[in-house]
Formats: structure tokens, C-alpha cells, sequence
């Protein structure tokens, strides 16, 4: 069922100070529960491409009582042919708060409570997807599995970058009973290694549930994602998405989050627009 699609591929980074406390981000990931949307409304027989550009807005202080707002508007490419899909996605982003805390979507944060407030701006990290989808018809359940690569194409001197390649894995089971279908998925990220800080690997993890209403999809998940930083916190997170067919080529998805952990941004809104070829 679910076919997953990076949106906003971003990563962080920070000046060459290794006074600032670091954390690498995972927002070139979507949120399972938006990836679920979109590959409801996208999924058809045979090949198909389709275009991808949206908006995403969110705020939060990250525990820093300061708030960091963070505008992306991602810009990708998908191609699916049978159960296998490709993906690309390059996201402009524009930051404006403590120069320590960087992040957009459901990523993680940088953290120095002592830093100068900054706004920069500039295309994030490219971010290259491969997908396979084995229909609930085969196994009784559906299973996708995905793995992504973030190349470093950002400019780590105004912090949009880390300079590193970061690689993440992630498997999705799902089961529909009628018109709801349960879905959970668990991946591992495994960031590069830039200089001057020290980055882990993390864990995330999502479960929630879709409603198809006609032809359109109603989504709402929790979402977990693991600090790949002794520096900041895990984030926790509700996500809530319609989408529906504007015309049989053009999807609209409209979407919002709210933080529940110190590590999530207060809170985030946004909207795509898919058009398939």
C-alpha cells in the first residue's frame, strides 16, 4: 500500500565551532503517515512519473525558549513501474532563529542555547530513493521496503548541510480491513560523519492508521524519531493529512503536526501537489 516518498530532503550542519551542540536531522524523510497519502492517491497499475512541490512551515524553541522557524519547499520527482518506485527530492529551505538550531518537517535539531539568531537560506541536501511494494494480495499483508541515500549538496557554510552522505533503511507492513488500513513502520538512519562533532545512529518509527473516502485519504499517525546527537532530544510527534484528486493527473495533500516532545517542533502545516505524466 504504502509507497514512500522523500519530500523534503534536508539535512543540518553547523559552522566550523565545536562550542555548538550537534545533531544531524532526518527531515529529507516525510512523515510515514504523509508518505502513506501520497502513495494511496499515486499508486496505478504499470509505469507511471510524477512531479512533486509543496510547502512546509514549522516552529518550535526546542527547548531553548526561543523559537526557530523553518520554511522548506520541497521539489522532487517519482517514477513507479510495478511495485518498484525511484525517487528524487531537492528542497529550498529557509531558517530563521539561534544559528544552532537547524531542522524542518519531522527532522531532529541542532542545539546551542548561547548562539546568535540567524536566517539563512539556500537548496538543501539531493536526496535519491529506491522503494518495493509487496501487495497485501501476496502475503495477506503488505510490506514495503525503502532505502534512501542524502547527498551532500547543501552549503554547510551557511549550515544548510552536514557535508556527508547519510544513509537510511526503512521496512512498512500494513492491513486493510475495509475502508481503514493500520499501518507501522520502523527504520535506522545512519548519518555521515563531519567533522568537528560526533553523530549516531538512530532508530524511527511510525504507526498509525488511513481512511479512504472515495477517492480520498484521510491519515493520522504518531511518529518517532530517535536524536542522532547526545545533544538533543528524541522527537515525538502527531501528524494528520487529507489528500484528495483534483483532476485524474493532480493530487492535493493537505497536512499539519503537532510536538509532543522537546525534540519536535511545536508545531508544523503543509501542502503538496503531485501531478502525474
Amino acid at each position: 500500500m504504502k509507497g514512500t516518498i522523500a519530500l523534503a530532503g534536508i539535512a543540518l550542519a553547523m559552522g566550523a565551532s565545536p562550542a555548538l551542540a550537534q545533531q544531524s536531522t532526518q527531515a529529507e524523510e516525510s512523515s510515514t503517515g504523509l508518505s502513506t497519502a501520497s502513495s494511496t492517491n499515486l499508486s496505478t497499475a504499470g509505469s507511471s512519473l510524477s512531479a512533486i512541490a509543496g510547502i512546509d512551515y514549522s516552529s518550535g524553541d526546542y527547548g531553548t525558549g526561543v523559537d526557530t522557524n523553518i520554511l522548506v519547499v520541497p521539489m522532487g520527482l517519482r517514477y513507479r513501474t510495478g511495485n518498484l518506485r525511484f525517487t528524487a527530492t531537492l528542497p529550498w529551505l529557509r531558517i530563521n532563529g539561534s544559528s544552532a538550531i537547524v531542522g524542518g518537517g519531522a527532522g531532529g535539531v541542532i542545539i546551542d542555547p548561547d548562539a546568535p539568531r540567524t536566517t539563512r537560506s539556500g537548496l538543501g541536501d539531493l536526496t535519491l530513493g529506491v522503494g518495493y511494494q509487496i501487495p497485501e494480495e501476496q502475503m495477506g499483508f503488505g510490506l514495503d521496503l525503502s532505502a534512501r541515500v542524502k547527498l551532500p549538496t547543501a552549503s554547510r557554510s551557511r549550515a544548510l548541510g552536514t557535508g556527508k552522505v547519510d544513509v537510511t533503511v526503512a521496512a512498512e507492513v500494513s492491513k486493510s480491513f475495509g475502508i481503514v488500513t493500520p499501518f507501522a513502520n520502523v527504520g535506522y538512519r545512519m548519518p555521515g560523519d563531519p567533522s568537528g562533532f560526533t553523530l549516531h545512529n538512530a532508530w524511527q518509527a511510525s504507526g498509525g492508521a488511513s481512511v479512504v473516502l472515495g477517492k480520498s485519504v484521510l491519515i493520522a499517525s504518531y511518529d518517532y524519531r530517535e536524536s542522532s546527537s547526545d545533544f538533543a532530544r528524541d522527537s515525538r510527534e502527531i501528524f494528520g493529512a487529507f489528500s484528495t484528486p483534483l483532476t485524474d493527473r493532480l493530487i492535493f495533500t493537505l497536512y499539519g503536526t503537532g510536538g509532543l516532545s522537546k525534540g519536535a517542533a511545536d508545531y508544523g502545516i503543509g501542502s503538496l501537489m503531485s501531478v502525474k505524466f
